[in-house]
């Protein structure tokens, strides 16, 4: 009698397999440098430096302390290293704003064309903890600054020039781009106060009203006429 063979079972057809996750690109020394700056440079110019630290940088960019502190060594190398950053893109981004104008812009316009790089808060809370604990070095402003008067110069020339009057010294647009600076980052800093207790509303007439007397008083400072109509 023939041995009957089993019933042949049917494969179950498996599942399509998911398709292996791609492991990620290890990232250059240079790149990993980048992303930890990238992370800490919104902590610090949120909380300021002093209430920060490697551990927290780290954990925002998603990396170990250790290698934190391979790339950088200490915090302070790290603070050091963000402000410097953050430095030569202030100077590239005036320097980029300069090549856009076509022509030389007079200081109201200068004012207006910059007013976003020099009263963006996070430069200025950042620069004012430079000051107060003692770490203006941190600033490393000494190349940008020279830069940004090297091309003030020569704007401010050809505006004088077009205005039939004698230009400016170099000592002359160096205090007065002092002033400047240090009157468009001191209102951003005491505004929220300062304005309401005016009676004043803090918005955009409100800034826009106080680049303009700044600029009124810097013309008079380097002697230049006004635009007709300001």
């Amino acid at each position: 009698m023939a041995t009957k063979r089993p019933a042949r079972r049917e494969k179950t057809p498996r599942a399509p397999r998911s398709p292996a996750p791609v492991s990620s690109r290890r990232r250059s020394p240079e790149e990993a440098r980048e992303a930890i700056l990238e992370a800490a440079e919104p902590l610090l110019s949120d909380r300021g430096p002093d209430g920060v630290g490697l551990q927290a940088v780290a954990r925002a960019a998603g990396v170990s302390h250790a290698l934190v502190t391979h790339y950088f060594g200490t915090y302070e190398a790290l603070v050091r290293e963000v402000f410097q950053r953050r430095a030569r893109r202030l100077s590239d981004g005036f320097w980029q704003r300069m090549l856009e104008s076509r022509e030389p812009p007079d200081t109201a316009q200068w004012l207006e064309l910059f007013s976003p790089l020099l009263q963006e808060e996070g430069n200025v809370r950042l620069m004012a903890w430079a000051l107060l604990t003692g770490r203006g070095e941190h600033l490393s402003l000494g190349q940008g600054l020279r830069r940004v008067m090297d091309v003030l110069e020569s704007q401010v020339g050809r505006v004088a020039t077009v205005q039939g009057l004698p230009p400016p010294s170099r000592e002359a647009l160096e205090m007065t781009l002092l002033v400047g600076l240090c009157a468009a980052q001191g209102y951003t800093l005491a505004r929220h106060v300062l304005l309401p207790g005016l009676g004043r509303t803090e918005d955009a007439q409100a800034d826009a009203r106080f680049r303009a007397v700044l600029a009124a008083l810097l013309d008079a400072a380097l002697g230049l006429e006004p635009p007709r109509g300001r």
